[in-house]
């Protein structure tokens, strides 16, 4: 880690592959598993019990990072969950971006410890505000600087299911938070927008039609696009179906913003 952090800020890191992870030698203080954004490219349950034991043998605290998902997709994160589960530690996390998800593992699983992942925390992540946050008067500028589910009314309902935390990105037009439920930051990526319309599927074939589903060959492991555009302040990543956007500089003061861990991910996810 690069960054001088107080000591109350957990460091935790990402891993999408059980390779990427049991090749990792930097301290930390927990590990995330799992994928985000699509749910072809989530481990499989065994890779997942695997990561969690490793995680145990070298005590680090182990959070299990879940998609947003079609019904096909909600079968196998749940197989997933309940296999995690049968031999979890105490300390175990789910972090969820899909509300379907979320209300199926606190009925089935009342007592874990839930974290809001970043696709249903709804901050104003689209670059382009760089162009204009300048200009906007202060109540404007604070509107996109905040996360909807900061609202008071938010906040408690997710208590009420067992959502402990919320995971943010860290925002090129900076964060404004006071008090409410703690939160993760991620560094160095934040996402901008992802679909279910992968262009990166069969896209190095001739034939392609990019407004088509297709059949996936996971062709997004193998390929890292860069977009420009005029328009658009800083370059965007396009990793599989997601886009995202890098930013280094972390806020000044993350204990004020109630940000008590750092999600650091080596890589696009």
């Amino acid at each position: 880690m690069e960054h001088a952090l107080k000591q109350s800020i957990e460091q935790a890191v990402m891993f999408s592959t059980l390779e990427a992870l049991r090749t990792w030698d930097t301290p930390c203080d927990r590990i995330y598993f799992g994928h985000e954004f699509c749910q072809r490219l989530m481990p499989s349950s065994e890779d997942v019990q695997q990561a969690s034991a490793l995680c145990t043998e070298n005590k680090r605290p182990f959070s299990l990072v879940t998609p947003f998902v079609t019904n096909a997709g909600l079968e196998l994160v749940q197989h997933s969950i309940r296999t995690l589960m049968e031999h979890a530690p105490e300390d175990v996390e789910i972090v969820v971006n899909d509300l379907g998800v979320l209300h199926w593992l606190h009925r089935e699983y009342p007592t874990v410890a839930i974290a809001l992942g970043r696709l249903l925390t709804k901050q104003k992540r689209g670059p382009r505000i760089l162009r204009i946050v300048d200009r906007l008067p202060p109540s404007a500028r604070a509107h996109f600087e905040r996360s909807n589910v900061d609202a008071t009314h938010l906040t408690a309902f997710f208590r009420k299911i067992g959502v402990k935390r919320f995971e943010l990105d860290n925002l090129l037009q900076g964060i404004r938070r006071e008090g409410g439920m703690q939160a993760s930051l991620y560094t160095p990526y934040a996402y901008v927008s992802t679909t279910r319309l992968c262009l990166l599927m069969s896209g190095d074939q001739p034939d392609k039609n990019l407004r088509s589903i297709g059949t996936c060959h996971k062709e997004c492991q193998h390929y890292n696009i860069a977009l420009n555009h005029a328009d658009m302040p800083v370059p965007l990543h396009l990793q599989g179906n997601t886009q995202f956007f890098r930013n280094d500089k972390l806020p000044d003061d993350l204990v004020a913003l109630n940000i008590t861990r750092l999600v650091h991910q080596p890589s696009l996810p």
